[in-house]
């Protein structure tokens, strides 16, 4: 094994795997700011162009869009309140209104650091859990799949504000939203209505264009006022945001080890994580009022789970060629199309180097992709301060054909249309919206786990001791959203006489 870690370092200071790796990472930062695209559509791009590649430059460069991309997401999130893919959605919540303080460039900071770390802390999670991870995933079934999701799902009660009842309501529309189409079990089509386009269902780019980026998009146009109309700390704002990450080392480090673990079930995507990640955070800490307000934790824990995740989605893939997610399965055929043969394979002395080359380049690309984001936040945190009549006719172009992209259908742009508007009205009333997203992405496969536990054990996977530990905390979180719910009711009721109870001091921008 030494032998092989000196092989793919000998490898990593070749200047022709560091070119590739560099213009890898600097194709992902451009798809991660413009809004709309990621990793999926640039993987698919890049997937032509390393056929009769050297298998270490072509790792070099799809790696390297990989980790970008993850990072240059941040941008939109934080300056527009757009996500700039779907993994990048929780960051919106404090992120965007820090940047209407005049935080941005903190808020960015923040995230850049919390990449780098959760990069660097997921690569090296790949290197721990490669010769473990057999066991964990061996040992995850259908039931404890389907109480995760189930977990996830019921992470609405902590990621609501106000009454958990507007949020269950908008879950169980994600879910009806997800279940449109053909049942993956049965093949029998549902809430199609005869109409043609919807046989194939909902794609989940199109309902997270349509749920967050228009109506952010259209909100600003109808204030008619800049993010912010001024930037505070502008100078130094980006050190002061690198900083507070540092000073939340517990949030950075739990959220990276976090994101880490759950990248390892196949199927739990960045869409997913981010939203644990943050849900998970705010229940952990005591003082909590400023999250959804512009605390830099809502920022600092999903970004740090974000990039952790890809270490961890990596060891399924390369362990048993399975991919963790879509981005994953589009590595593995570009690895495929190279030569390189994942699975066992992979851990024989011959070919052990690879995944060396693979851990290395991955921390590498996250440390590159995070400096080079830190030095254009200062730059672009400026669009907070430009009338969003200058900018919003072509961000909204670009989501439209984002959304056409999506699978080249005329149905997505006005599928998306309608959801945008939707989605509008929900945020006139106040209705939280990340519910809908989780819903949508967790009820899928919610269903396909509960079909085959059902289908496999009838009902006596419930008393699995795996399943009981995690109906245990499902039933613990919702107790405590109907909890946040019922206090805020009795203060609301109270009276400005009711002193409000003293806590530890938020340690937000």
């Amino acid at each position: 094994m030494v032998e092989s870690a000196l092989q793919a370092l000998e490898v990593m200071a070749a200047p022709q795997h560091l070119l590739w790796l560099g213009i890898g990472v600097g194709i992902g930062l451009i798809l991660g700011i413009i809004p709309g695209l990621g990793g999926i559509t640039g993987m698919a791009v890049l997937l032509p162009l390393i056929v009769g590649m050297d298998p270490t430059s072509g790792i070099a460069m799809m790696i390297g869009l990989i980790a970008a991309t993850t990072i240059g997401d941040t941008f939109p999130s934080v300056l527009l309140g757009v996500p700039g893919t779907a993994a990048s959605q929780a960051t919106v919540v404090d992120g965007y209104p820090m940047a209407r303080k005049g935080l941005a460039n903190v808020a960015l900071g923040a995230a850049f650091m919390s990449n780098m770390v959760g990069g660097i802390i997921g690569g090296i999670a790949l290197l721990v859990l490669i010769p473990l991870a057999r066991p964990i995933i061996t040992a995850i079934g259908s039931p404890q799949l389907f109480m995760l999701a189930l977990l996830g799902f019921c992470l609405v009660a902590a990621l609501s504000r106000g009454s958990i009842g507007p949020a269950l309501v908008a879950g169980f529309l994600g879910m009806l939203l997800g279940s449109i189409g053909t049942a993956n079990m049965t093949g029998e089509y549902r809430f199609v209505g005869g109409i043609f386009y919807f046989y194939d269902g909902i794609d989940l780019a199109i309902l997270a264009i349509g749920v967050f980026a228009i109506p952010s998009v259209l909100s600003l146009l109808t204030q008619g006022e800049s993010v912010a109309r001024s930037l505070q700390h502008s100078k130094g704002g980006v050190l002061r945001g690198v900083r507070e990450a540092l000073h939340n080392k517990r949030v950075v480090a739990g959220n990276s080890l976090l994101g880490s673990a759950l990248g390892i079930i196949p199927g739990v995507g960045g869409s997913v994580i981010d939203w644990i990640a943050y849900g998970t955070t705010k229940q952990m800490v005591r003082d909590r009022d400023q999250f959804g307000k512009g605390d830099v934790r809502g920022v600092i824990a999903p970004e740090a789970a974000n990039n952790a995740k890809d270490g961890g989605v990596l060891v399924p893939t390369l362990m048993f060629a399975i991919p963790g997610s879509a981005t994953a399965a589009i590595l593995l055929g570009g690895l495929t199309t190279m030569g390189v043969a994942t699975g066992p394979t992979m851990l024989r002395p011959g070919h052990l180097y690879l995944v060396f080359v693979i851990i290395w380049t991955l921390v590498l690309a996250n440390a590159l992709g995070a400096i080079a984001s830190a030095g254009l936040a200062g730059p672009l945190s400026r669009i907070s301060l430009l009338k969003p009549y200058t900018y919003s006719p072509f961000l909204i172009v670009i989501m439209l054909m984002a959304a056409y992209q999506a699978s080249v259908r005329w149905g997505d742009v006005a599928l998306v249309v309608v959801i945008a508007l939707l989605s509008w009205g929900m945020q006139m009333i106040k209705w939280p919206r990340p519910p809908l997203i989780i819903g949508f992405v967790l009820g899928q496969g919610a269903e396909g786990y509960l079909w085959i536990s059902v289908s496999r054990y009838e009902w006596s996977w419930l008393t699995q001791p795996a399943t009981i530990v995690i109906g245990v905390l499902v039933i613990l979180t919702l107790v405590g959203g109907f909890t946040n719910t019922f206090s805020g009711i009795t203060n609301r009721f109270s009276g400005p006489d009711v002193p409000a109870r003293s806590g530890r001091k938020s340690t937000n921008a």
